[in-house]
């Protein structure tokens, strides 16, 4: 609820709400902010902010798993990183120099060890565009005349219901209608400074459930529209008088009255309620599953672009995330991989731009552990580059928009 409420930057009502909603925006007006902070707490995605290295969970709910959704809703196949990289063999211990020259030779090789990591890196970004057919439309019917035209069309069902006989489902949506316009007379706020940011570099964030997650996701882009999204409050909730919170506590109660009587009635009233279900469902479908996350990046005149990858394994990934970054250090990764003289190594092999490295660079290592740095380092420095050429295609998915010529 949160997420969506964070999108749209009001409360709204549908037509059915889910059980238990009302009640939730009671719950909402009623604690303010201690319940977004509470919800926030209980959210299970973290975040690693790879430009300074702090580690916190997504703020707003799922405000940004909303608009990951629909910026992926066209994704399936990844696309597959090489495994495979071309490594020079080290000459045996002790052996003559000409004996050496003779020995080095390339190699191909691969981890021993697969564990594959999907990295969905979601890339939004400011960007000036004029308006489709489609996101016209849809605009159109959230402007004013477009909810009134839809509480009469409301309020006329309300009165062919009863003449029909079919009070339940007339309950159901006078509940409905009028939970709508007390929540018109509730104003949302966004905080000062939103969607801004007050430094100059893009932002870079890689998100999962847990550390030790296959699924991961990396938003780059612009540093004050992914900032705010996941780690800044998009609300002010509104002050609101007991009247008003004590309406949705009998609206909750109402609504649940109401179900049950059409379930028991059954005949006309069922029937009402099943058609009525099936139309909004239809509309739901005609305008799309994703209206919320299409209706914010309308009104933020946003973009978002989405491409997936498939790694061989977590540390290839998290390096190329590393290069992808303008990180000062490593301290980001401290909770994903354990500091180490190999990963000192490696990380000194990335920040090379993978350039061969030589035995002062790898140190004291052992041949298991240089031919691991040298494997991952190569897979990092490639998959970055494969990643950089598919963010230049630059194919936003967001289609309520057609970008203008420049």
């Amino acid at each position: 609820m949160l997420g969506e409420l964070a999108l749209e930057g009001c409360l709204s009502v549908g037509l059915f709400p889910k059980l238990g909603y009302l009640d939730g925006l009671r719950k909402l007006l009623q604690d303010g902010s201690d319940i977004m902070d509470k919800a926030n707490a209980e959210a299970s995605y973290k975040v690693w902010d790879v430009n300074w290295g702090s580690v916190f969970t997504r703020a707003n709910g799922s405000a940004m798993s909303i608009l990951t959704e629909y910026a992926l809703r066209k994704h399936r196949e990844p696309i597959k990183l090489p495994e495979k990289v071309t490594l020079r063999s080290d000459p045996p211990p002790g052996s003559s120099s000409r004996a050496n020259v003779a020995h080095l030779r390339e190699v191909v090789t691969t981890p021993s060890f697969r564990r594959h990591q999907d990295l969905h890196v979601i890339y939004m970004s400011r960007n000036n565009h004029t308006s489709s057919i489609r996101g016209t439309l849809l605009l159109l019917l959230l402007s004013w005349t477009g909810e009134l035209m839809y509480h009469l069309v409301l309020l006329g069902l309300v009165v062919v219901f009863c003449l029909l006989g079919a009070f339940g489902t007339a309950a159901v949506v006078g509940t409905g209608l009028v939970s709508a316009m007390v929540c018109k007379t509730l104003r949302i706020k966004r905080p000062s400074g939103y969607l801004s940011s007050n430094e100059k570099h893009d932002a870079c964030m890689l998100s999962a459930v847990h550390d030790n997650a296959q699924t991961w996701y990396l938003y780059m882009g612009d540093r004050g529209v992914i900032d705010w999204v996941l780690n800044k409050t998009m609300l002010q909730i509104p002050w609101a008088n007991r009247l008003q919170i004590a309406y949705f506590r009998i609206a909750h109660t109402l609504q649940l009255l109401a179900m049950t009587f059409v379930a028991a009635q059954k005949g006309v009233d069922g029937l009402c309620l099943l058609v009525l279900l099936a139309l909004t469902y239809g509309f739901h479908y005609l305008f799309g599953p994703h209206s919320r996350a299409r209706q914010w990046l309308q009104a933020e005149q946003a973009s978002i672009d989405a491409h997936t990858f498939r790694f061989s394994g977590g540390t290839p990934m998290i390096g190329a995330v590393h290069t992808l970054s303008q990180a000062r250090n490593a301290e980001w990764m401290e909770t994903l991989i354990a500091p180490c003289p190999r990963i000192s190594a490696w990380l000194h092999g990335l920040s090379s731009s993978g350039h061969p490295m030589n035995r002062q660079d790898l140190g004291e290592l052992s041949p298991s552990d240089r031919s691991w740095v040298s494997l991952n380092t190569q897979l990092a420095t490639e998959a970055e580059r494969i990643i950089r050429r598919e963010l230049k295609k630059g194919k936003a998915t967001e289609s309520l928009h057609v970008k203008q010529g420049t």
